[in-house]
């Protein structure tokens, strides 16, 4: 069984749908922008499966992908295929913080107003992040706890 690259879209696009910098471009038709839209979130679907497996060892193995087909070779579980499409949000954001770091030491905090949003929604955007980050934390480790299709906790065997 496989699971559809899609189906990691369709959910990362649900959270970033109201970004229209994402999925509109400039001279480009709707099926451009949504093939332009799925090649820059197959770098987020790739980047989101690297962290999923270096956060924990998924009892499937999430690296076994085929771009030409455009699938996992796994059948994800819809719980399987939110944490990737929430670590998918995360890389998305990130990309923002890397942004606002690259600018934060060449102006002034006057500067900077003018260059970006007032700094209340900057520190709101970071506190949103971390919040995003913390979330994905807290669901990887409740992922890696539980067994994968029927999702009860995992039983630990120590020898007496």
């Amino acid at each position: 069984m496989s699971t559809a690259y899609d189906k990691f879209y369709s959910a990362f696009f649900d959270k970033i749908q109201n970004n229209s910098e994402f999925f509109n471009y400039y001279n480009l038709t709707d099926v451009e922008s949504l093939t332009l839209a799925k090649q820059r979130a197959s770098g987020y679907l790739k980047e989101s499966i690297a962290k999923l497996t270096l956060k924990c060892t998924p009892d499937v193995n999430f690296s076994d992908y085929d771009d030409t087909l455009q699938v996992i070779n796994v059948d994800a579980t819809t719980n399987e295929i939110d944490i990737i499409a929430n670590l998918m949000f995360e890389m998305f954001l990130a990309k923002d913080i890397a942004k606002l770091s690259a600018f934060s030491p060449h102006f002034t905090a006057s500067e900077l107003k003018t260059v970006l949003s007032p700094a209340s929604e900057r520190t709101s955007f970071v506190s949103m992040y971390k919040m995003v980050q913390e979330n994905n934390i807290d669901m990887i480790d409740d992922y890696k706890g539980r067994d994968r299709l029927t999702g009860k906790l995992k039983m630990l065997d120590f020898p007496l």
